[in-house]
């Protein structure tokens, strides 16, 4: 009973004259077996009396909420039902269970936790000295002290609390077990409940079901109280009958499709019950349940490991189902049926979704049967079929793809689909294929084996789980279009349902190595190598050989060998082979592709590994642009280096409203005066702030809000920056850009740098509003006019000058300032003169200040920053800044041409569609490719 820093929980006991009798009953039974004694303790847990049908006597219970919300819960868990139920079915003729007498009340609680449990009635005050229902730790506690009695009889013996199950495959060995259950129990001195075991039998019940050797069924009371139950009338009679069904649906094909008219009315929240209505295919889906659920045959037999497994699975448009069964011997064994009703989004899903989240669905509830064992998937749906073959441009088929990697699937096959199933899977997006290129692993084995190896799409005892992994991509040479290509590929575009699999993508194409590296072949490929054969002929020809030669290089086994050390200051002297030219590119490709040799890591770790076993002259040049060529490494890899590009100031120009910038800040809660939105408009010389609230952020809202709140109170500006929003980028902005005269910029995309001025305020105005609002008011628009007037008013850090300032010429007037000294002017005009000559001040001192703060930035901005420059017709992957899963690319799949320069701003153009963008330099990663294959040509 451990508790976290309280005080004693404590409570008057319940008055019921009713059960006075009763309750001083069974105290005085308990006193009497030593079971409580009375207490001093502070805690005190009102207990009463819960009457039993039959004129039974009741039972004493005691409430111990209180006790539980201050308990440190005890995180051992219970046996799972289905991991239990499995485990009796491996075979086992013979089974016993056991079952203790008030098992909780024969374990002693420990003396100083005793207090903790003090109840009281209105006879006194007691505490248990064994364990009692009620207390949220009582469960674990028991059931680890249970797994400790039989902790002898763990093969053969199950527990679930007081319930003990003893299976054995022949007579003679249950006689042994049940004499070694025996001596565990006697040992503790534990008491079983005769009436209740069951010793020796061929069938036994467990946890309401009745399992036998080959089977699983409900048992026959459950089955006689499905039958006696009513029909509900109300919400909450609804969902006590769903919830008293589903324990046995794994029994009932179909069940949630069935059960789905009951689903929709049961999903009802409190505030939502008075729309529960009870019709009559309510009615007509309550009695085919039960109907269901009471007609035979109704079991499950339990898997066979000398067969394999088959999943058939069907999504609708509102539930997901499927069936676990084998083929034995020609007769079908169904283990497992699982139905699941959709949730609203999930019914949303498109229908390769829905089936390939069915799969998942389905492998999930079967877990434990599935787990370990070969199984195959029958979908009705033709295009997931391939999702474990190759990757799928769908991120979440693609997701339970990955998510059912450790189930040994062997195939996946399509039944009963429509004739252009096939037509419909090739029209989507494909991916590259899977496990289609040879990383070097089978160089090893004799060719004679190489049918032996494994095979994701076969069944194999020795393979539990495989990995989705993707093999190099080849980019073509610049310039080289899908016309270009040989017919060998132009016939690999007529996918039929054998090749359906094959990727046909003009510009990105996954191919297989041309040449698998085989260390067998090192002496033969050395002899072909005329650098390698005239260094070899003078080491075995040459009478006296050079001695640079001869201490570098020697001959060993018919193969060429260099000394080399390890690192520059070792003195250990390594002896590894001469690589040939010709074996070079295959050996990268295994240190570097594949997945168990290389695993697409760095160049300094693929080096560790090819500098202990081969040398060839520029060995770390060809490693680090082999690595650098690998189109994966470049879509997927995190870059730790600053973002390239250097900083571009905006040059200031000496006057106030001529270059502004323009943004929305929100959506905010609605607040009384139903605004949602604020939009903000900074002067990039003065940053001076106006901000406005506004109820929307449409175009017609923003375009009258500019006209009236800047245009017509400062000035039509020379130069309007906003970023790419609907609300700025639209026709209705455009025109009255050419009505006024004025140049708007539009922002590059996903680079707010650009109106850095404005987004910098709306994060400081965010965080002011915030602290002043009152927030059950959602009034933050009555604080935003004094938010922005404090900010116009105090000193910039930029300009050294408040805003206000550079725009009046003078300071503002606050409420703790002393009363205003008063200037005399000869004339009206003099005033003018004035004010001109401060503000000429003020505002070369500003720009001046300005120029000198941009220089500070830039300085520390570019320090050790790259600042690439890329020409037209250079191929760049793009950043993804949509939504993404972790294991998604953070580049662009396919490479991009640069059509436009307008350093650091760069358009690009995607040639299968034709479609341009722009993109910041930071924001682009130029490809690199360190070969161009002919044969790709």
């Amino acid at each position: 009973f451990n508790t976290v820093p309280h005080s004693p929980p404590s409570f008057r006991p319940h008055r019921n004259p009713h059960h006075r009798e009763e309750t001083q009953r069974l105290i005085d039974e308990f006193l009497e077996a030593g079971m409580i004694q009375e207490s001093n303790s502070p805690y005190a847990a009102p207990a009463f009396i819960v009457p039993r049908k039959d004129n039974r006597p009741g039972r004493l219970v005691v409430d111990y909420r209180a006790l539980n919300k201050i308990t440190i819960p005890d995180a051992s868990p219970l046996p799972h039902m289905e991991d239990l139920l499995q485990e009796l079915g491996k075979g086992y003729k013979y089974f016993s269970r056991l079952d203790l007498k008030s098992g909780y009340h024969q374990f002693r609680i420990p003396t100083a936790d005793r207090p903790k449990t003090a109840f009281v009635v209105s006879q006194g005050h007691y505490e248990f000295r064994v364990f009692s229902m009620g207390p949220q730790n009582a469960p674990a506690a028991f059931q680890k002290t249970m797994y400790a009695v039989m902790k002898s009889c763990r093969e053969f013996c199950h527990v679930f609390l007081d319930d003990i199950i003893i299976c054995s495959k022949s007579f003679n060995e249950h006689i042994n077990h049940l004499k070694l259950a025996f001596d565990a129990l006697a040992k503790q001195k534990l008491v079983l409940n005769a009436s209740k075991c069951e010793l020796a039998v061929q069938r036994v019940v467990v946890l309401g079901h009745t399992v036998s050797d080959t089977a699983i069924a409900p048992t026959i009371d459950a089955i006689q109280a499905i039958l006696d139950l009513k029909e509900p009338r109300t919400l909450k009679e609804t969902n006590k009958f769903l919830g008293g069904i589903a324990y046995y649906r794994k029994f009932v094909p179909h069940f949630s499709h069935i059960a789905a008219p009951i689903h929709r009315i049961s999903n009802l929240t409190k505030d939502r019950k008075h729309l529960f209505k009870w019709t009559v295919e309510h009615s007509n889906t309550f009695h085919a349940l039960k109907h269901l659920l009471t007609t035979a045959p109704l079991f499950l037999h339990f898997p066979i490991d000398d067969f394999p497994l088959h999943l058939a699975t069907d999504a609708s448009g509102t539930a997901t189902r499927g069936v676990l069964f084998q083929d034995v011997n020609g007769e079908r064994h169904n283990l497992f049926y699982h139905s699941k009703v959709l949730s609203p989004t999930e019914q949303k899903y498109s229908v390769p979704e829905k089936e390939a989240l069915t799969i998942y669905h389905c492998l999930q509830r079967m877990r434990t049967l599935v787990l370990g064992r070969t199984v195959y998937i029958h979908t009705d749906h033709c295009p997931i079929c391939g999702m474990l073959q190759k990757p799928v441009n769908n991120r979440r088929i693609e997701r339970v793809a990955n998510l059912i990697q450790e189930y040994r699937i062997a195939e996946m096959k399509h039944i009963n689909g429509k004739s252009n199933c096939l037509a419909d899977y090739l029209s989507r997006p494909s991916d590259d294929p899977l496990f289609d290129v040879d990383y070097g692993l089978e160089s090893k084995l004799p060719c004679s084996t190489s049918s032996n190896l494994p095979n994701p799409c076969q069944p194999s005892k020795n393979i539990v789980a495989y990995m989705t992994l993707r093999p190099r991509q080849k980019i073509p040479a610049p310039g080289v279009s899908s016309l270009d290509q040989d017919d060998d590929s132009s016939e690999a575009t007529s996918c039929t349902s054998e090749d359906s699999f094959t990727t046909c993508s003009p510009l990105i194409t996954t191919t297989p190595s041309p040449n698998v590296f085989d260390s067998n072949q090192l002496s033969h490929e050395q002899a072909q190598d005329p650098a390698i054969s005239r260094i070899i002929s003078q080491l075995n020809h040459s009478t006296h050989p050079d001695s640079t030669l001869s201490s570098s290089f020697i001959i060993k086994s018919g193969i060429l060998h260099k000394f080399i050390t390890l690192t520059p200051k070792s003195k250990r002297r390594l002896c590894v082979p001469y690589l040939p030219s010709s074996m070079i590119r295959s050996l990268l490709t295994a240190m570097h592709d594949d997945p168990f040799q290389g695993g697409h890591f760095s160049i300094d770790k693929m080096m560790s590994k090819i500098r202990p076993r081969y040398w060839w002259p520029h060995m770390k040049q060809d490693v680090h642009s082999h690595v650098q060529a690998c189109v994966l490494c470049q879509q997927y890899n995190y870059s730790r280096q600053k973002k390239p590009g250097h900083l571009q100031p905006i040059p200031p120009v000496a006057i106030p409203f001529s270059v502004i910038g323009m943004d929305f800040c929100g959506p905010f809660a609605e607040s009384p005066r139903e605004n949602k939105y604020v939009l903000v408009v900074t002067d990039l010389f003065t940053h001076f702030v106006t901000a406005i609230p506004l109820p929307t952020n449409t175009a017609d809202i923003t375009a009258l809000t500019l006209f009236r709140h800047i245009f017509c109170r400062f000035g039509v500006c020379s130069t309007l920056i906003t970023d790419q929003g609907t609300h700025f980028n639209n026709n209705l902005m455009s025109a009255l850009q050419h009505l006024l005269g004025y140049n708007h910029i539009l922002s590059t995309p996903y680079h707010p740098q650009t109106n850095g001025v404005v987004e910098r305020f709306n994060a400081s105005m965010v965080v002011q509003i915030s602290k002043l609002q009152q927030k059950h008011h959602n009034n933050w628009d009555d604080y935003l006019d004094a938010v922005v007037f404090a900010y116009n008013s105090s000193k910039h850090k930029t300009t050294q000058y408040s805003p206000f300032e550079l725009l009046f010429g003078r300071p503002p007037k606050l409420p703790i300032d002393s009363p205003p000294q008063y200037y005399q002017f000869d004339r009206p005009s003099n005033y003018f003169v004035h004010l001109q000559k401060i503000l000429q001040v003020y505002h070369q001192q500003a720009k001046l200040n300005i120029m000198n703060q941009q220089r500070y930035h830039k300085k520390y901005y570019d320090y050790n920053r790259r600042d690439p420059h890329y020409n037209v017709g250079d191929r760049v992957f793009t950043k993804i800044f949509a939504a993404r899963g972790k294991l998604n690319p953070r580049y662009s799949a396919e490479p991009k041409i640069i059509v436009q320069i307008n350093h650091p701003t760069y358009t690009v153009r995607h040639e299968p569609t034709g479609l341009e963008h722009r993109h910041h330099v930071s924001d682009l990663r130029p490809l690199t490719l360190a070969y161009v294959d002919n044969d790709s040509i």
